[in-house]
């Protein structure tokens, strides 16, 4: 190869790793948008926007947006363009049962493997769970760090598998659901927080009890308790982003 083509090639090289991180960088930030956010179902999705405050073309937000609509995230409109997925009950049902799947495969291995009791960080966010659902009643805004809780524990779950891929397949499936529900989860109350931690709690005492059966069934409960109150909320009529409501 000449001294020129060589040139070239580590020019074009370059290119394509500059455009693949600019694309990353709009992939996340369009995912921080969809989970911090909560923008409305049906909302469109700012492509210029996005382009003019990370800095860039729109071409590499155009392409980190194919890939949440490749994940069914995103919604495109010959229209509209490109909009928040209206959430189909079926596949939000096929995302818990998946996500039973993995917990529950995720818990057997351990329970197989380690004696009781369970491990410390379980018992911690457990009781930080406690904390932060009596302050999320006082103060609404507590609530991002009870449901940031939340993930921490069932990650920890899956985390207890040994298993990276699981892992990996995990985060992939907490984003779906966590989008999916994103602007439409029911309302805070104090039924719903203490059911959570109650269950949480119930998780780890069978695992300390050494009982893995038991704690497989709490986790399983609890997991299709949250889905069916999710699919419930989302039966009902909701607003839609120009006013009024849909079903």
């Amino acid at each position: 190869m000449t001294t020129s083509m060589a040139s070239t090639a580590g020019t074009g090289a370059s290119e394509q790793v500059s455009q693949a991180t600019l694309e990353n960088r709009a992939h996340d930030a369009l995912v921080s948008w969809l989970t911090e956010e909560h923008p409305q179902p049906g909302q469109t999705v700012p492509i210029r926007e996005f382009a003019r405050k990370l800095g860039m073309s729109r071409t590499p937000v155009r392409s980190a947006v194919g890939r949440l609509h490749e994940r069914g995230l995103l919604s495109y409109d010959s229209t509209a363009g490109f909009t928040v997925a209206v959430p189909s009950l079926s596949s939000l049902y096929e995302l818990f049962e998946l996500r039973v799947m993995i917990e529950s495969h995720s818990l057997r291995r351990y329970t197989e493997q380690e004696p009781p009791p369970a491990p410390r960080i379980l018992h911690d966010l457990v009781a930080e769970a406690g904390e932060l659902a009596e302050a999320a009643l006082q103060e609404p805004a507590q609530y991002i760090a009870f449901r940031e809780n939340d993930s921490r524990f069932h990650r920890t779950l899956v985390e207890m598998s040994g298993f990276p891929r699981l892992i990996a397949l995990h985060d992939d499936l907490h984003l779906s659901i966590h989008v999916t529900r994103a602007g439409m989860e029911a309302p805070m109350n104090r039924d719903r927080l203490d059911a959570a931690v109650a269950e949480h709690r119930e998780i780890v005492e069978a695992l300390d009890a050494g009982d893995g059966a038991a704690a497989r069934a709490a986790l399983e409960s609890h997991i299709l308790r949250v889905r069916d109150q999710t699919i419930v909320f989302l039966s009902r009529p909701q607003p839609t982003v120009g006013g009024g409501f849909a079903r």
